[in-house]
């Protein structure tokens, strides 16, 4: 018949055990690793960009747990009315088409919509993706006041394979907080398109996205006055493309013939008038490309009413 002892009876013997040996003739040692990074030197001719002594070490992404909350943590300290940034617009557009290790400036616009000046004590840095070469953090070039906005610009390199690639990058305070754009703080970032050197890289639209605007904003006056914008980017040169807008009720705008010297992003604008006794409820418009091919772009869904 097998006999069990109570867990608390082997600790005791265990403990017994241990207290006979005595302490190692050696003591407790305390163990550090010390983890020499070089950063190779870069040129430092670069405009507008002092790199911050900083290795080129990659920042994991977070990984979120299943049930974990993903609120975006509380600026505390005293830049905590510092962290307010917003995007407006970025250079080259997302997409363009590069040879493998072709080297090019990434150029966002960033507008500081904070309470703070900031100034070169603040970084740019890495967040996570594809680095392309890239430093890990870069302090700002020039002071950025409260309300203005300035260029951040670096210079990357493509990878040497063929395929897509996206890095994504967001703002350091002086005392280490790292914050994004918008009312959400998320990653600003540049996506690029890698061709083998032997592939003659076909251009075009990449992305085609709308604003609208009313007026008056609310109402029913004789006439109501509809302004649509597409913001279109292109991936590279094309010697000539027409673009033109549809409308759900069959009427079209003037076409827009245009010379694409390179990787661009370009608004195009169309309007639309209702009288008072037109049919409400639900429109739509749309960009077309009719020339060199034809292309329908996504549609911009709206409803006319007298409100």
């Amino acid at each position: 018949m097998k006999r069990t002892f109570p867990l608390f009876s082997v600790l005791l013997i265990i403990s017994l055990f241990l207290g006979a040996c005595g302490p190692s003739s050696d003591g407790d040692a305390a163990i550090a690793t010390a983890v020499a990074l070089t950063v190779q030197a870069r040129d430092a001719t670069q405009p507008g960009i002092v790199p911050s002594a900083t290795p080129r070490a990659e920042v994991p992404t977070a990984t979120v747990l299943a049930g974990t909350s993903t609120a975006t943590p509380q600026p505390t300290g005293q830049y905590a009315n510092c962290m307010s940034a917003s995007l407006v617009s970025e250079n080259p557009p997302d997409k363009t088409i590069f040879y493998p290790s072709d080297t090019f400036f990434k150029t966002w616009h960033i507008q500081n919509t904070s309470e703070c000046n900031w100034n070169t004590n603040y970084k740019l840095v890495f967040w996570s993706g594809d680095q392309m070469d890239g430093f890990s953090s870069y302090n700002l070039p020039l002071d950025i006041l409260a309300g203005e906005s300035a260029d951040i610009s670096i210079q990357l390199k493509a990878p040497t394979a063929a395929g897509t690639y996206k890095g994504e990058w967001k703002l350091q305070t002086p005392d280490g907080q790292i914050f994004g754009v918008g009312s959400y703080q998320t990653a600003f970032w540049t996506e690029i398109q890698v061709v083998a050197a032997s592939v003659t890289p076909t251009f075009g639209v990449t992305s085609v996205t709308y604003e609208i605007e009313r007026d008056p904003v609310s109402g029913c006056p004789t006439n109501v006055f509809f302004t649509f914008r597409a913001v279109v980017t292109f991936s590279g040169p094309m010697e000539m493309v027409h673009l033109q807008f549809q409308h759900s009720d069959g009427a079209r705008s003037n076409k827009f013939k245009l010379e694409i010297t390179g990787a661009s992003t370009q608004t195009f604008t169309d309007k639309w008038s209702f009288h008072r006794t037109a049919s409400h409820g639900p429109k739509w418009v749309r960009l077309t490309q009719v020339f060199p091919e034809y292309r329908e772009f996504d549609q911009l869904n709206f409803s006319y009413e007298c409100n």
